[in-house]
């Protein structure tokens, strides 16, 4: 708390006053960041963007200052990483934010593909963002520790493999409609 107070220029009891604890700070920023994330992701035209944006710029250029969506991440990985911290609000609702984040997909998964139902959106979704959590979270933790890998080269691959596997999956539905 007394980095925060110094980084913001105030003084430490303005900012316990504001944030009772750090696990209430850690919360405050996971939901700023979240909402970054969202707005962010609301002007992507389709669902492979945020994946290939996802490892090449937050991955991409280890040693640099990340990006807020990047920060987020960071951050959340601390959390899903952490199970000595499984009743700490913070991790919880970096937790709830990842259901939210499926959600949001579902529903972009949803807008990009005309006639796809609910039901019908809920497969995919749950493997895009299972498999989109897989490559970006591997990608951030080899990134971190220094792999001296060109991140941004496997960007387009990682979503192409994760089109392709959207495509099977409404295949696959549309073979037992």
């Amino acid at each position: 708390m007394a980095d925060v107070a110094h980084l913001s220029g105030l003084p430490i009891g303005s900012v316990y006053r504001h944030f009772q604890s750090k696990e209430r700070l850690f919360v405050e920023v996971l939901d700023h960041c979240f909402e970054v994330w969202r707005q962010a992701h609301l002007s992507v035209g389709d669902l492979r963007e945020p994946l290939r944006r996802g490892i090449s710029d937050s991955a991409g250029h280890p040693g640099t200052s990340p990006t807020r969506p990047a920060a987020f991440w960071s951050i959340g990985l601390v959390f899903a990483f952490e199970r000595r911290l499984e009743d700490n609000r913070a991790r919880q609702r970096y937790l709830a934010i990842r259901k939210e984040m499926f959600e949001f997909i579902a529903s972009r998964l949803r807008a990009s593909h005309q006639g796809v139902t609910n039901e019908v959106a809920a497969e995919p979704a749950h493997d895009m963002t299972v498999m989109g959590r897989s490559l970006t979270d591997g990608f951030r933790v080899a990134a971190a520790a220094g792999d001296d890998t060109d991140f941004a080269r496997y960007a387009k691959p990682a979503a192409d493999a994760l089109e392709s596997l959207i495509s099977a999956r409404l295949q696959e539905h549309a073979e037992r409609a």
